[in-house]
């Protein structure tokens, strides 16, 4: 997100920079000529500011975009490693009585405030505990129910 930025801001300041240069150039190839009016160096000033915003904007929605690509990149592999570490965990079922805050939080739907409610609430001589203690309402406990033991 960064680096995407930071192109944006190099791309606009060599925008800039030719911008001004094309203006000196310009402004000193009519030194054989005659001045320009005032008038027409204000022209030349707004032509060349319009110019220079175009190229800003332009550069400004390419940051945004690419911020938003990364952005979502990101939040693609967060997702992919919560799935990892919920799928990953042993066949062995997880031991209610036993289990450490962040072993409960590898359960799906289950939360570091939930884990605490739970690691509270113990002893358990039944998973379903948690639903009789509510704890956890049904739904929530299906979801974990293959996946907890309470010996």
């Amino acid at each position: 997100m960064g680096e995407a930025m930071a192109e944006g801001r190099f791309a606009l300041r060599n925008k800039s920079q030719l911008c001004l240069i094309a203006s000196v150039l310009i402004l000193a190839a009519g030194c054989n000529n005659p001045p320009p009016s005032d008038q027409q160096i204000q022209q030349k000033a707004a032509k060349t500011t319009e110019q220079v915003k175009q190229g800003a904007q332009q550069a400004a929605s390419e940051a945004r975009s690419a911020a938003a690509t990364a952005e979502d990149k990101i939040n693609a592999v967060a997702a992919g490693v919560k799935q990892g570490l919920q799928n990953g965990t042993s066949a062995a079922p997880i031991n209610l009585n036993t289990a450490s805050s962040q072993q409960l939080e590898m359960l799906p739907g289950i939360t570091p405030a939930k884990a605490q409610r739970i690691i509270a609430g113990r002893p358990y001589t039944a998973p379903s505990d948690l639903v009789g203690r509510k704890l956890l309402s049904q739904e929530q406990f299906d979801q974990i129910s293959g996946k907890v033991t309470a010996q």
